[in-house]
């Protein structure tokens, strides 16, 4: 299939913004830059309210609709290698690294490690929760249930996990949460219009903008770390999808647009390797006394940035690496 180049820039702008926010968010939890908790709550508010909707979304655009309990079977084998052996090989490394430095925000014990399967460890919950928004879209698809009322059906999971009327397991939760992000992302393919609609971008602007306001004054202490969904955030989050995916769609691509064009081609591979780099590096950096914040915000990220894009080069040039990064297209690779 043909690669859609606005769609592989879009996740290369995504991805970089997640490596940022990311950064921002470890430097932030030390407590030693108190004097850039304003830069930092601010910038982490605006990055984590866009940044995994338009990735479910975009998740969404490439959906292929199935027909039948056969194909559906066969699309989870290949979603649950090429999404299940990355999640399993990175919650090692991620709980490794830890326990080789203990000084880290959140300790996870090797113990953690025997329940990855009901609860994902760190940020690769969104490996975890994709795999099963497959599942959930797959089987109404092979229903035959209409897109409208399966976004309804969506929408109204969203609202009941929001509500928290009922404690749901981590799976359900995070199902019901996201899956309406990956729905508008699909139904914005159906309907391309919609994309080029100067009408509805307005009104996401505007939608956009009063959702951050309300997230800003009515989210409570910590309104910025909002990587899920919250009754103040909600607004704020769907509305970016259309909003976002409109600006990627109409960006001209020139040399900086084809270089993120390049990097969103693997941006599944930034996104497992970029966290346990920049946690390493920025407390490499704070050991070797480096007091900058904008020294350290800016090496971190850089460095971080760099060691994925090492690792990428690495995949594209040792065809075994395939098995860890992209398990289900090794045996191609192999052949070649």
């Amino acid at each position: 299939m043909k690669r859609i180049a606005w769609l592989d820039l879009a996740k290369g702008i995504t991805i970089f913004f997640v490596v940022l926010v990311h950064v921002l968010e470890g430097i932030y939890k030390t407590g030693q830059y108190r004097q850039f908790n304003f830069f930092a709550e601010s910038t982490m508010g605006i990055l984590f309210t866009f940044v995994m909707p338009v990735f479910f979304a975009l998740s969404g655009f490439v959906y292929k609709p199935v027909s039948g309990c056969k194909e559906l079977l066969a699309g989870l084998k290949k979603k649950i290698i090429s999404l299940g052996v990355p999640y399993i090989i990175f919650s090692v490394i991620y709980v490794m690294l830890q326990q080789l430095r203990t000084d880290v925000h959140h300790l996870n014990s090797w113990q953690d490690l025997a329940h990855i399967g009901v609860l994902p460890i760190g940020y690769l919950w969104y490996l975890y929760v994709l795999f099963f928004v497959f599942v959930l879209v797959g089987l109404l698809s092979i229903l035959n249930i209409s897109p409208i009322l399966q976004l309804t059906i969506y929408l109204l999971l969203l609202v009941l996990s929001l509500s928290q009327t009922i404690h749901l397991p981590y799976i359900l939760q995070g199902v019901c949460m996201w899956t309406s992000s990956f729905y508008i992302g699909y139904l914005l393919k159906k309907k391309p219009l919609m994309l080029h609609d100067r009408l509805l971008f307005i009104m996401s602007v505007a939608l956009f903008a009063l959702g951050c306001i309300v997230q800003a004054n009515f989210g409570g202490s910590t309104w910025f770390v909002t990587d899920m969904m919250t009754p103040t955030d909600v607004l704020a989050k769907l509305s970016s999808i259309p909003l976002f995916l409109y600006l990627f769609s109409h960006i001209k691509l020139g040399s900086v647009g084809n270089y993120f064009t390049d990097c969103g081609r693997y941006s599944l591979i930034i996104y497992l390797v970029h966290a346990p780099a920049a946690s390493v590096i920025r407390i490499a950096l704070q050991k070797l006394g480096l007091e900058s914040y904008v020294l350290l915000v800016f090496l971190t990220l850089i460095s971080a940035w760099c060691i994925s894009l090492l690792v990428v080069r690495l995949v594209q040039n040792i065809p075994w690496l395939s098995l860890v990064f992209n398990p289900y297209q090794y045996p191609h690779r192999k052949q070649k």
